[in-house]
């Protein structure tokens, strides 16, 4: 009998940093929210820092850069449990 694998959800959310150095939330990514991840949330937060920084780089030179925040579960409540950054410079 084969195991289930159970994946985990995160809510997450992607802010990114233009030339002038102003961040800002971004909510219109083709991304589902909450994500359906087999992994813990520091490799979530990874793998959709690694997508963004693909997709929003087109046209070049796309954001300055790049910061994902992460919660375990479907709500946004308290420290997150995951964050990453990707920067051009």
């Amino acid at each position: 009998m084969a195991q289930e694998v159970t994946m985990r959800r995160y809510r997450w959310i992607l802010e990114t940093q233009d030339d002038d150095g102003r961040w800002s939330r971004q909510d219109d990514t083709t991304m589902p929210n909450p994500l359906e991840y087999d992994g813990p949330p520091q490799r979530a937060a990874n793998h959709l820092r690694d997508v963004f920084v693909r997709t929003l780089s087109r046209p070049a030179p796309g954001p300055r850069a790049v910061r994902v925040r992460l919660w375990e579960g479907t709500g946004i409540d308290g420290e997150p449990q995951a964050e990453t950054e990707w920067s051009r410079e």
